[in-house]
């Protein structure tokens, strides 16, 4: 989900420290004792400081009479300012955002508990400040009051959880060196973003997206944890209490006994009975290959697909092969993707010079991995497709050329090409059986 920039903002005016001093009770004052407040705007630092004056954590935290108090509020209040929380004038606090001093409160909570986004919170602190090369005792001294005793140990865990993600830095046990320029605001993401939790959904939002998600495909609950950026444990009971519910059911098994499900058509949490859902999906895919190819199809055509949420699946791949591809974002998107997956299958494709005996016949290998069948299904399709329209075409070229090259360099050619075009396609899943 990532921070917002009003948490940004407030981690970056604020210090860790604010954890243990007494701004984390201010905060919590304006969080949990000023229901009278809560519905204005504008409120008297006067009443204010009453309502202070009652409260025990205040007192407590701050062992100091009214006016110490008020002193002590009124540096909290200027901060408070600059993160546009709030606007602090002599004697009133206005435009407060009450949302925003909840939120962050929270995340206070949130990094008093983990060593980890103590360590980020002073990454980010230091980097927002202009540094680019952070030294580990500059970290140790903005964290001093913690004592962290594997402060080397986080940083190391970090840089390597962040480099892997994109940032380009490094970590050599002393400094930590960020090459980027200092006005880079992904970066800051990059070192702040996991202060938060992955994500404050409701259990009722999650549930949602989740049924959502698995009514077009069967996912795992590791899966469905990265495509919603939210805790696999999260999803873990979120997924039993909805099979508790028969609203989803186990639809099989993958790699080391990993669970895939999806809705339950017998009892859809939709409210759609299975074939009004089949029906709907069919009808929006055949009239639109008509509309758009001319090509004509019944229902028929789609017997061998069983499942609805199959169906479902395909239904929206061809309502997103109707959206407009010629504006300025959609032609970025495909010449960058289109860089990036070529870049996948060159890594895979090895091209020889032709042997002293046979100069007519270059050797390609294509170098076995089953790393491709990660590539995007509707990619695989292309390759399929490609290498399928490559061999025809290599055979008509053979053909024409049959006086210029020998008969065996031709066979071998033609055997190779079947060979390696096969083991491209069986690495990515898609075998392609010689009929010949």
């Amino acid at each position: 989900m990532g921070l917002s920039n009003s948490n940004l903002s407030a981690l970056r005016v604020f210090t860790p420290s604010s954890i243990l001093d007494k701004s984390l009770k201010f905060f919590e004052f304006l969080r949990y004792e000023t229901k009278a407040f809560r519905d204005e705007d504008i409120v008297s630092k006067d009443d204010l400081l009453d309502a202070m004056s009652k409260s025990v954590k205040i007192k407590q935290a701050a062992k100091a009479k009214k006016s110490d108090i008020a002193k002590q509020f009124e540096e909290f209040a200027k901060n408070l300012d600059r993160t546009l929380f709030i606007k602090n004038t002599k004697d009133e606090l206005t435009e407060i955002k009450w949302k925003r001093i909840d939120d962050f409160c929270g995340l206070l909570r949130l990094v008093e508990r983990s060593d980890e986004r103590k360590i980020r919170w002073a990454l980010y602190h230091i980097f927002i400040s202009g540094t680019l090369k952070i030294s580990k005792d500059n970290i140790a001294e903005l964290l001093k009051e913690f004592k962290i005793k594997n402060l080397e140990k986080i940083l190391a865990k970090i840089i390597k959880a962040e480099t892997s993600s994109g940032l380009d830095a490094e970590f050599d046990g002393k400094y930590f060196v960020i090459n980027h320029e200092k006005d880079d605001k992904i970066v800051s993401h990059y070192l702040a973003d996991a202060i938060e939790e992955p994500s404050r959904r409701s259990p009722g939002e999650l549930e949602k997206e989740i049924l959502e998600l698995i009514d077009e495909g069967s996912y795992s609950n590791q899966e469905i944890s990265q495509m919603l950026v939210v805790d696999e444990g999260l999803v873990s009971r979120t997924i039993s209490k909805l099979r508790d519910q028969d609203k989803i059911i186990l639809s099989s098994f993958g790699k080391r006994g990993a669970r895939y499900f999806t809705t339950n058509c017998e009892n859809c949490p939709f409210g759609t009975t299975k074939a009004s859902c089949r029906k709907e999906a069919l009808s929006y895919i055949i009239s639109t290959f008509m509309q758009d190819f001319g090509l004509s199809l019944t229902a028929n055509d789609f017997d061998s697909i069983d499942a609805n949420q199959a169906l479902l699946k395909i239904k929206r791949i061809v309502m997103m092969a109707r959206k407009e591809k010629n504006t300025k974002l959609e032609r970025n998107i495909g010449e960058n993707l289109t860089i990036l997956l070529s870049k996948v299958v060159d890594k895979f494709i090895e091209i020889e010079t032709p042997d002293k005996k046979s100069p007519n016949v270059p050797e390609f290998k294509i170098l076995g991995t089953s790393n491709l069948a990660n590539l995007p299904m509707l990619y695989q399709l292309g390759l399929k497709k490609g290498a399928q329209g490559g061999i025809r075409l290599m055979d008509e070229m053979l053909h024409l050329a049959s006086k210029s090259i020998r008969k065996e360099d031709r066979i071998k050619i033609r055997k190779q090409a079947l060979s390696e075009t096969n083991k491209f396609l069986k690495n990515i899943g898609l075998d392609e059986k010689d009929s010949s």
